[in-house]
């Protein structure tokens, strides 16, 4: 259940296709915190960062193309699903999906170079468990989880057209999984890029993560999943969105 305080603060230029989540609590997936762990107001793109967003911070920064990336900030699978370093993701079907491929360090720095940062995993957390609009039952986010997980199909061409959840987010599940800012605050021993789509293998080394609830099945894949990344870990269905702090929030 979700504890909501609501504010009003105006939306700026600056701050155009993000959503002002409000404050609010949610109940701790981890055993050792506390029953609800509150999260203050702030700001969240709406959607996942797309291709086409991503290629003109490649191209304003080449130094986070193919070609150029260091290793030690992105793998050899970096950016794989690109037919070029600079391709006209415009021009294709491809620039309005979600972009995959990208590693914390790249993420992180398109957050950077926007003004905005990357979500913390209790913010994340938070905005995710919203249900669709015009749901009243828990379920329906938790059919949509499952059928997520079931699937076996690429990403789809647009970021935006599965579901918009109570706080206005497009589709924080049923796409990709999404990069936080603390992904690695969870420890597992497990290389996830091998175990993206088959989330069994997750499961089965998950009661290890210390869980309030055991039977909690779907967020027992997505820690295991975060807890088993690197930073320089690339994964064909692992994208993100940016957040942002409230200005002077207390």
């Amino acid at each position: 259940m979700l504890l909501l305080s609501f504010v009003t603060i105006s939306l700026s230029s600056q701050n155009r296709g993000m959503v002002l989540i409000p404050s609010g609590s949610y109940k701790p997936f981890i055993k050792g915190q506390a029953d609800q762990l509150k999260v203050e107001h702030f700001w969240m793109d709406e959607k996942a960062v797309t291709n086409a967003e991503f290629l003109d911070f490649v191209k304003a920064n080449p130094k986070w193309s193919r070609a150029q990336v260091k290793r030690l900030f992105a793998d050899q699978d970096y950016l794989s699903h690109w037919r070029t370093d600079f391709v006209d993701q415009n021009n294709s079907q491809q620039g309005n999906a979600p972009v995959v491929n990208v590693s914390w360090f790249a993420a992180n720095a398109y957050c950077t170079w926007q003004g905005k940062r990357l979500p913390t995993l209790s913010e994340w957390e938070y905005a995710a468990s919203a249900l669709p609009q015009g749901s009243k039952d828990s379920s329906s986010l938790q059919e949509i989880i499952a059928n997520w997980y079931s699937r076996r199909s690429q990403v789809e061409n647009d970021a935006a057209a599965f579901y918009k959840s109570e706080f206005g987010l497009w589709d924080m599940y049923g796409k990709v999984w999404e990069w936080v800012y603390d992904f690695n605050s969870v420890q597992y021993n497990e290389d996830s890029r091998n175990m993206e789509e088959s989330p069994e293998g997750l499961f089965c080394g998950s009661a290890s993560l210390n869980a309030n609830d055991a039977s909690d099945y779907a967020t027992f894949i997505r820690y295991a999943f975060r807890g088993s990344l690197k930073g320089d870990f690339t994964v064909r269905k692992l994208g993100f969105r940016c957040a942002k702090t409230i200005e002077n929030q207390q």
